[in-house]
Order: C-alpha cells, then structure tokens, then sequence
C-alpha cells in the first residue's frame, strides 16, 4: 500500500514539473534599428498570451518581450520582418516658379492649398518634373528643365516622428542628404556657367511631400519651389 501511494505521488510530482516545464516564460529583448518603436509595439502586442508582457524603451530603441517561447518565437519572426533597412526608394521632384508677374491660362498650374500660404505668389508655372528610383547609398542627379538640375545622396535613418513616449522614433524613413538645385546657363560660345541656387539636408517618410522655396530675397517678386514626395521607401 506504501509503494503504492508512493508510486501515485511520484506521478503526481512528474505531472506537476511537466506543467510548470510548459508555462515556464521566456524574456527576449529585442533592440531595433530601422522599425519604428510606435508600429512595433502595436504589432507585437496582439501576439501575447494571456501570461505575456511587453516593456518598451524609446530612448534605446529597444522591446522586451515576456511570454512563453513560442510566443517569443512568433514576436521575433515578426519584428526580423519589421525591422529591416530600407533598400530602395522612389522619389519624384516638381520644380516650380512663383511669380507676381501675370501668367497666361497656358502657362499657370494650380498648386496645394498648403503651397500658396506658404508661398505669396499670386501665379505658378511648371518648370519640370524627375522621378528617381535608386538604391540607398547611391547618390542621384536629373535635369528638371529649364536650365535647372538637382542631385542628393539618399541615406538611410534612425529618427523620425516623437513616439508618445515623448522620444524620437526610428521609422522607415530616408535622408536625402546635400539635396542640391543648381541652374545651369550656357553662353554662346558653348562654355558654361553654373550656380547653386540651393543646398539643404531633408528627412522623408512614404509618401511625405515637402516643399522647399528658394528665391533672390525676402520680398522678391519671383521664387523657385521644389516640391519632393517619397512615393515608395523600402520597396524591392
């Protein structure tokens, strides 16, 4: 009767370490270089088990995750897909020309509401459009017409949006960096002479449009837009 109790109770101790083997959690933290925090977590969150935790660490760019292993192993299958460098990108430019002088209905275009209270000029003609599409690292250049080209190195980033963590937030953006818009005058003779008209750094996310002004002055009459819209990042 004693073994046999014995052996009943030696089942019941197996049994109970089997189950605590099962449910025992797991902790992974996952540092992240390219995701947004934000998207992550709001991704990984629904994956976890009614025994999961997530902590989040904005300023270090960093997840860690609590659960039972094949939760953690579904989380970092996710997050390897998330947090991947953009490899590509495709960019395209319109060049403007702002003026106060009166434009004929063939010439003027009609431009974004946000445009002309940015910038006070009554009429705007079209002076060209490029469309890049490169990989990241490699820089750019296009003629936008008229006598205008614009070149930049597109690069990859880790700062985008504040979180509502209150900190910045890595994110699937690029940098476009020495955006360059250089006017090119060629002289009878066949020489040539070319002025840089502008030259700024930029940060883009899909499908963000910016739009960056250059003129002679502060009250001057006529002015250059670039307008620049990331209409895919990260696309192979």
């Amino acid at each position: 009767m004693w073994r046999r109790c014995a052996l009943i109770l030696s089942f019941v101790v197996l049994a109970a370490l089997t189950a605590a083997a099962a449910s025992e959690t797991v902790v992974h933290v996952f540092q992240l270089r390219y995701a947004s925090v934000q998207e992550t977590f709001a991704a990984v969150q629904p994956l976890l088990s009614e025994r999961g935790s997530i902590t989040v660490q904005p300023k270090k760019f960093r997840i860690t995750v609590q659960d039972l292993p094949e939760v953690v192993e579904r989380v970092a299958e996710l997050i390897g897909e998330m947090d991947r460098a953009p490899g590509s990108y495709r960019i395209q430019m319109e060049l403007l020309e702002g003026t106060s002088r009166p434009l004929g209905a063939e010439q003027q275009v009609q431009v974004d509401r946000r445009l002309k209270g940015m910038f006070k000029f009554p009429s705007f003609r079209h002076l060209g459009t490029a469309t890049f599409e490169g990989d990241l690292g490699t820089p750019s250049s296009a003629e936008l017409g008229d006598g205008f080209r614009v070149s930049f190195l597109a690069e990859s980033t880790g700062f985008a949006q504040d979180s509502p963590w209150g900190s910045p937030d890595p994110g699937n953006r690029i940098h476009l960096r020495w955006l360059t818009l250089e006017h090119v005058r060629v002289a009878e003779g066949g020489g040539g002479e070319t002025n840089e008209v502008l030259r700024t750094s930029i940060f883009l996310a899909p499908k963000q449009k910016v739009f960056i002004g250059a003129g002679r002055s502060e009250d001057s009459k006529e002015g250059l837009v670039l307008i620049v819209q990331a209409q895919d990042i990260g696309g192979n």
